[in-house]
């Protein structure tokens, strides 16, 4: 098996998460935002992972390996594996739990943000954890400000970025009976990415970057979403026969 290939599960988890196919297409630029400076990287790496084993050494190596030596220390890009770009998928979901909280949808039904924070994936279409981009990357500079202790300060930023790029994922979601206030449906699903095609995916949104149309929404299964995980209706008591009086003879 190749390392950066997942490795498949002989468990079955069709009973535990509703899943849904969806492909998006970006409508201009897609940045990238990640630090392309090597004396960044390696803090930036163990302060995501959370880790700081011979994994994360393996991975700030790949990105280090890759950065040119000139780069500047403003200069942002996506995720590099064997030194081609990729889309963290981790990036997806981040969108959604935005979402999800700038509609309110956290606050309307109680509990779905724990749902939502161990409850809910995104996966590429192989099942791992990252998407390959397919189009020519290409870069711009523009100027970014901001308060120092000194005061304003101004400088140029390098942002890489691929245009109109197709990205396709899996959405999982954790089953719950649609009666559960944390229920999380196919209609949910369905309003944050109609929500997130304009506030956008990567980085640079503020600069209207991002944008993109759903062009492809399956569910791959039978959802929850009809009630199929909802306790059984019990069937009504059938009446009781009233009891016939016998007769006593005198």
């Amino acid at each position: 098996m190749n390392a950066n290939q997942s490795p498949v599960s002989v468990l079955d988890n069709s009973d535990i998460y509703d899943r849904y196919l969806v492909t998006i297409v970006m409508r201009g630029k897609l940045c990238g935002g990640i630090p392309k400076n090597k004396e960044i990287i390696a803090d930036w790496i163990k302060a995501r992972t959370g880790f700081d084993d011979e994994k994360t050494a393996d991975q700030i190596s790949d990105m280090q390996e890759h950065v040119d030596e000139q780069s500047e220390k403003s200069w942002i890009g996506f995720y590099q594996v064997d030194g081609k770009p990729h889309i963290e998928c981790r990036g997806i979901k981040a969108m959604f739990k935005e979402c999800a909280t700038v509609l309110r949808l956290t606050e309307k039904k109680r509990g779905c943000k724990q749902v939502f924070q161990h409850g809910f994936e995104v996966k590429g279409l192989d099942g791992s954890d990252v998407i390959p981009i397919n189009g020519k990357v290409d870069s711009y500079e523009s100027v970014c400000h901001a308060m120092t202790p000194q005061g304003p300060r101004s400088s140029l930023k390098k942002v890489d970025y691929v245009e109109n790029e197709k990205v396709e994922f899996q959405v999982l979601v954790l089953k719950t009976a649609s009666q559960e206030t944390r229920h999380i449906g196919e209609a949910d699903i369905k309003k944050i990415l109609a929500f997130a095609q304009e506030n956008g995916l990567g980085a640079d949104r503020s600069q209207g970057k991002g944008k993109f149309v759903v062009t492809e929404f399956v569910a791959m299964q039978e959802s929850s979403e009809d009630d199929s995980t909802a306790a059984p209706t019990p069937s009504p008591k059938k009446p009781k026969k009233a009891a016939v009086p016998k007769h006593v003879d005198e």
